[in-house]
């Protein structure tokens, strides 16, 4: 696939998340992340994601943090947490 965003043009490989089968969506990163574009499970209904709350530890418990399943392209399509905020 093809993503562009402003002047950002990359090419990327089409993945699908492990969990729930998907589609992963590119997502432009903060500059101060160190990442540039990457591949980001976005289904609120996914496994992974739901109750990912609860894994996280020493976090205040009113925070409503959990985990994405995502892979940097940058890192050979590496998978890893992202922390996102739950509903």
């Amino acid at each position: 696939m093809i993503f562009e965003y402003y002047d950002i043009k990359v090419e990327l490989e089409d993945h699908d998340c492990p969990y729930c089968k998907k589609p992963l969506e590119p997502w432009v990163a903060p500059p101060e992340s160190g990442w540039g574009v990457i591949l980001v499970c976005n289904n609120n209904d996914c496994p992974f994601f739901v109750g990912s709350d609860k894994d996280i530890h020493n976090k205040r418990d009113d925070s409503n943090l959990g985990c994405r399943y995502a892979l940097n392209p940058d890192n050979g399509y590496k998978p890893f947490n992202l922390v996102a905020w739950c509903r």
